[in-house]
């Protein structure tokens, strides 16, 4: 029984991840207008899985990182009520957060739910110096990072304008459409860029929780690919609503500018996942948007505002639901 609950509640927390994440590198295609929904989400949904597929031979430092090993102590591990907790803890924060329609952290969910389910063992010594180093940290900082880098990409985009080069050659109307024409491109690639990336950076952290089930038999390849499809099934089934928030409601975009927000956001992401660091994609992705706003004045304050609330909560919400499952299946 216990092994079901545990096997449900993960796929679960990847079909809930899904269906919150899957679309946010596709949010400033379908807003500046570049994209329809249906085709974005395909892009996206594509893109995710490859990147799941990709992070079997690079999510290996994440995998430690979110697995609990040298953060929880390893008796506590072993516990099947310690996985169960932890993967609900997860699953019930990003399926409610999604359900409320806010694009909220899977990272947030599963660090919160690790501390809250290790912290419900008496026996437990969480090294909160480690995942304070590897995963809190970054999360702090990534936004604000995202914001500064995208407001430079955008104010340097004249140096990608072809204008100073070939203005003499071509009539200022065929510039301008061709132009145009390299910049949705160019935008369509780093929106996939992004959903590569993040399916690289939250197919591990996953899988972490999934490999704490040694019972299951399974080789990490195969986990990892039935994390990344049911990434996939969220992905299609349910993520119109919180697609919506972050292409129409966060803020106003032209296309230049949402292909310097996916920028950052993909370079950010792949460079985390890289070197083992928990960043969040929603929190890069937003900060990335937010940087577009701001430095636009068109950004939806009161918008933003709930979405940061949302954020605040996630981590005490996959504490408390962690915590207290853990009573409950004991």
């Amino acid at each position: 029984m216990l092994a079901a609950f545990f096997l449900f509640t993960v796929l679960a927390l990847s079909v809930a991840n899904g269906a919150n994440d899957n679309f946010k590198g596709m949010a400033t295609l379908w807003g500046s207008g570049t994209l329809s929904y249906s085709r974005a989400l395909v892009l996206a949904n594509i893109a995710t899985f490859l990147g799941g597929c990709a992070a079997i031979y690079l999510g290996s430092e994440l995998v430690r990182t979110f697995s609990g090993k040298g953060i929880v102590a390893g008796e506590v591990l072993a516990d099947p009520i310690f996985a169960g907790a932890f993967a609900f803890g997860a699953a019930f924060t990003v399926a409610l957060a999604t359900f409320l329609r806010y694009p909220v952290s899977t990272t947030h969910a599963i660090l919160g739910s690790l501390t809250g389910a290790a912290l419900a063992f008496p026996e437990a010594e969480a090294a909160m110096g480690s995942l304070f180093d590897k995963a809190f940290l970054p999360l702090l900082l990534s936004p604000l990072l995202a914001i500064l880098l995208t407001f430079g990409v955008w104010r340097s985009r004249a140096v990608l304008k072809p204008r100073h080069v070939i203005a003499s050659l071509v009539e200022p109307a065929q510039l301008t459409s061709r132009y145009a024409a390299i910049v949705d491109k160019a935008h369509m690639a780093s929106g996939f860029s992004v959903c590569f990336a993040r399916g690289v950076n939250d197919t591990p952290k996953i899988a972490s929780i999934f490999l704490l089930a040694n019972g299951l038999a399974l080789s990490p390849t195969v986990i990892f690919l039935a994390v990344a499809l049911m990434m996939v099934v969220g992905g299609f089934l349910f993520s119109r609503d919180v697609a919506h928030v972050m292409s129409k409601e966060v803020t106003e975009m032209t296309p230049s500018q949402g292909f310097a927000g996916n920028l950052v956001t993909a370079f950010l992401v792949i460079f985390a996942s890289k070197f083992g660091f928990g960043v969040s994609t929603t929190h890069v992705s937003v900060g990335s948007l937010i940087g577009i706003g701001a430095f636009s004045r068109q950004a939806k304050w009161k918008k933003i505002t709930h979405i940061f609330a949302a954020w605040i909560l996630t981590l005490p919400c996959g504490f408390l639901a962690a915590y207290f499952a853990v009573g409950l299946l004991s």
